[in-house]
């Protein structure tokens, strides 16, 4: 069953971003949206999905000055990508604007159903004497595109993605004499980082488009216009949560630039949700003795949560805990596909606690035994065990009757 299109960091975003071109400024609106959120048609062996974008642009009196349009056509062989929530459709709209305040109105459209859902305006102003522009979240490393250097764009509405932590963020200045910026991350009065200088840089006259189905920034260097700032790992240094970003040059902080912005877990386990309770699911690879520990340490539900988590962190130079998250991630697997029809189960039936220590089998075997009760069979090759499951009552409740 899909879901109707919504506004969110988890299935659909869009970000605006310009740059100073000949006469004007050039500005790209990029979009994406999850696989779970369009309607697929079956035609022959593919599942057939339409999507578009609808941009006007206002001016402060309400004046039309420009639109734009882009529609996407996809077909996919495997159902279950149809469903996916972390498969994207991306795209890219551009179009010229001189300097000045706009309003940007986006309506999005799904071709099967003929669903539409207007995007709440955006507010885009334009400034020649602005030298910082708007920061932009890149994921780590370059690729190629058109034979050229290019940076792909992570693409989340602005937000930082909290779950990738080796995410690069990129400042664009039109001044390429500028030799340095400074940037101060504050979290209401916390200070989470402290006036860091940024060197690192390139110049280039980025272009923005899509490439290999991704949204990336290409490095075209014919005329260079912009010096690019780059903060390598500028997500690890975060938590979750809402961020003031000030950024200003080196020369001084006249030019501060302001920035909201809101680091966001993608895909953060419906399990977390709940602290006291995803204390308890530690039960399933820790003795009560500890989980009762755990309870007992100091701050709420949610700081012990963490405070026990932050001891097991396998990459304790960031922020995020990649093991807290992989537990957590198989807790909602099994909540959702280990429950008897009665409602039962779930983590605390022998197929969860099985699932939870050894990760998802490599190979599942279903067949009956000679009462014709249904049996299942995990194997896991790496380690060389296998477990045996029957569903003895015939109720989805399938009991552990051999493993090694």
């Amino acid at each position: 069953m899909q879901q109707d299109i919504i506004q969110s960091g988890k299935y659909f975003n869009s970000e605006i971003h310009f740059f100073p071109s000949d006469q004007d400024y050039l500005v790209y609106y990029s979009y994406k949206i999850s696989y779970s959120q369009l309607f697929f048609e079956k035609k022959t062996d593919l599942f057939i999905a339409g999507f578009s974008v609808n941009i006007e642009v206002r001016d402060s009196s309400g004046k039309i000055v420009t639109r734009a349009f882009d529609d996407k056509k996809i077909s996919v062989e495997n159902f279950e990508l149809t469903n996916s929530q972390n498969v994207f459709l991306q795209g890219v709209v551009n179009f010229n604007l001189p300097e000045g305040k706009y309003d940007l109105l986006a309506i999005i459209s799904d071709q099967i159903s003929k669903r539409e859902r207007r995007i709440p305006p955006i507010d885009v102003e334009i400034r020649k004497s602005k030298t910082i522009l708007n920061p932009i979240v890149f994921e780590p490393g370059k690729i190629k595109c058109d034979g050229l250097d290019s940076y792909v764009l992570s693409n989340n509405s602005a937000s930082i993605p909290f779950n990738k932590p080796t995410n690069d963020l990129v400042i664009p200045v039109t001044d390429p004499k500028i030799n340095s910026l400074n940037i101060i991350v504050k979290r209401g009065d916390a200070v989470l980082v402290a006036n860091e200088t940024i060197t690192e840089s390139f110049l280039a006259n980025p272009v923005i488009k899509l490439c290999d189905d991704r949204v990336v920034i290409r490095q075209n260097t014919d005329t260079t216009k912009l010096k690019i700032f780059l903060v390598r790992d500028f997500s690890s240094k975060l938590t979750e949560g809402p961020i003031q970003l000030e950024i200003y040059t080196d020369e001084s902080e006249k030019d501060k630039q302001i920035y909201n912005l809101n680091v966001i877990w993608i895909g953060r386990p419906i399990s977390l949700s709940d602290p006291e309770a995803a204390i308890k699911h530690i039960e399933i690879i820790e003795s009560k003795e500890v989980v009762s520990e755990i309870f007992s340490g100091s701050g709420n539900d949610n700081e012990k949560l963490f405070n026990y988590w932050s001891k097991q962190d396998p990459t304790p130079e960031t922020k995020f805990n990649e093991l807290m998250n992989e537990f957590y991630t198989r807790v909602d697997y099994c909540e959702t596909n280990f429950r008897t029809l009665a409602g039962n189960g779930g983590v605390k039936s022998d197929r969860g606690r099985i699932y939870i220590k050894f990760g998802p089998p490599d190979s599942i075997e279903r067949d009956t035994d000679n009462d014709d009760k249904i049996v299942e069979s995990w194997t896991y090759k790496k380690s060389q065990r296998k477990f045996v499951f029957v569903d003895a009552e015939g109720t989805g409740k399938f009991t552990l009757v051999n493993g090694q």
